[in-house]
């Protein structure tokens, strides 16, 4: 049976994401019984139905649903395959999926495009924020090509490059009698009502280890994966957060948030950039890296992050 082409595939994911024949058939100026052709020539090569049939358009069947993600992951690999072949590698371009933890994103994304766009204009930034557990979880699995996270201080990867240590702080509502002071014991974290990211959620692991040594008990009230609605929590809701001083300075300052340093131990992590082991990295992707790794630190110099500058993390690794 003759293979599929590049082209085919490629309609196969237009009509599912027009949702559509009519729809598809007008993005490509064809009519639609052509459409309706090359679709019965796509099914009859893979020996059953990729789509339902509805009263105004179609839907990915079971198995239409299982290879759509492969399908396009692939094509994103072919174009940019291709563009390399044709001499791209002299002016890299195509897509480039990059992660970024969300209590540095505002403060530090918007360079990174500036600089990409000007540089390369052939590049496609697609752009992820979230918490350093899910964006590792998607650069395993292949779905960002690059990330910039945090990691735990004893925890290594071959391929990571480490930028900086980030120094949390436990953040109280303003005149919080907790995080009044300077500083805060980790043992004062007994029995508070803490709002944390979701699992995965590697530094999870950091506070239960700090407190099985101490001997306390951390009390998750809630657990939200967004930074705004957690300082939205902590601000309204009598709850305490664990972040990065990264991500508060601007609320501290603006006297919307209160928050005091960890002691005892302080609490550090490694920011770190990140290229995905499911793939080499394409040519705009390690341009993409050398630009993002010089705002950083040119973010650093100028104080707009508010990291440490050392790599000593006082708390051990999770066991």
């Amino acid at each position: 049976m003759k293979a599929l082409s590049v082209e085919q595939w490629r309609l196969f994911v237009q009509i599912a994401d027009c949702g559509s024949l009519t729809q598809a058939a007008a993005t490509r100026d064809v009519a639609q019984s052509a459409i309706s052709r090359q679709l019965a020539a796509i099914e009859t090569a893979c020996g059953g139905r990729l789509f339902e049939r509805l009263g105004r358009g179609v839907r990915l069947s079971q198995a239409g649903q299982a290879i759509y993600p492969k399908v396009s992951a692939w094509l994103e690999v072919a174009e940019q395959l291709t563009q390399e072949v044709r001499g791209v590698l002299s002016e890299p371009g195509g897509s480039v999926r990059f992660g970024v933890l969300a209590s540095v994103a505002e403060t530090f994304i918007g360079s990174v495009y500036r600089q990409v766009r000007d540089a390369f204009p052939g590049v496609r930034l697609h752009i992820v924020s979230g918490t350093s557990g899910l964006l590792l979880q998607a650069l395993e699995a292949g779905q960002l090509d690059l990330a910039l996270l945090s990691r735990n201080p004893r925890e290594q990867h071959g391929h990571e490059l480490v930028v900086a240590t980030v120094e949390h702080l436990l953040v109280g509502s303003p005149g919080d009698s907790l995080t009044r002071a300077a500083t805060v014991p980790f043992e004062r974290l007994d029995g508070i009502a803490l709002v944390v990211p979701s699992r995965p959620y590697r530094f999870h692991q950091l506070l239960e280890h700090w407190a099985q040594r101490k001997g306390i008990t951390l009390r998750v009230a809630a657990e939200c994966d967004s930074l705004s609605i957690q300082k939205h929590l902590v601000a309204t809701s009598g709850l305490y957060a664990i972040m990065a001083s990264s991500a508060v300075q601007e609320d501290v300052s603006a006297g919307r948030l209160q928050a005091a340093r960890i002691v005892s131990p302080v609490l550090k992590r490694k920011l770190v950039l990140l290229t995905s082991d499911a793939h080499p990295p394409s040519a705009a992707c390690r341009e993409v890296l050398r630009i993002a790794h010089q705002q950083v630190l040119a973010l650093l110099d100028g104080g707009s992050l508010a990291l440490d500058d050392g790599l000593q993390g006082t708390a051990p690794a999770a066991p």
